[in-house]
């Protein structure tokens, strides 16, 4: 399966314990994990500006989701479906990389269950893949 995760999850995963650390470890060796341009500066924005987050430590977590996670592309057209901006990209990047699964904290995402051909679905609910 082809997994995108919102950068809320990769934030959780890389700065503590819990269900997104170990979904994101699990699905590294199951699933193929993919990333964007978009996602990765937005985390890096994220543990930079909020958690104070060194040049260095950003360095390192991008390179490591450069190794476990495939690049795909930012998509160029980005529809209007959500109040959030980065949601709508997230969705367009999504789409435009023929994603199966996308998994978010996001409350407005997850109430979608479903965009396009994407089905979205909370860490916690992984398991049940």
């Amino acid at each position: 399966m082809k997994i995108f995760f919102d950068t809320n999850v990769l934030i959780s995963a890389f700065i503590a314990n819990g269900t997104c650390h170990e979904v994101v470890h699990d699905s590294i060796s199951r699933h193929d994990l993919y990333y964007s341009d978009f996602i990765v500066n937005e985390f890096s924005k994220v543990l930079k500006d909020s958690f104070k987050f060194s040049e260095q430590s950003l360095k390192e977590l991008t390179l490591f989701i450069e190794r476990f996670f495939i690049k795909g592309s930012t998509a160029g057209f980005i529809e209007d479906i959500c109040n959030d901006k980065n949601d709508n990209q997230l969705l367009a990047d999504s789409v435009f990389n023929n994603i199966d699964i996308m998994i978010t904290g996001d409350k407005e995402l997850l109430h979608l269950k479903s965009y396009k051909c994407i089905k979205i679905i909370s860490p916690s609910e992984y398991w049940k893949l």
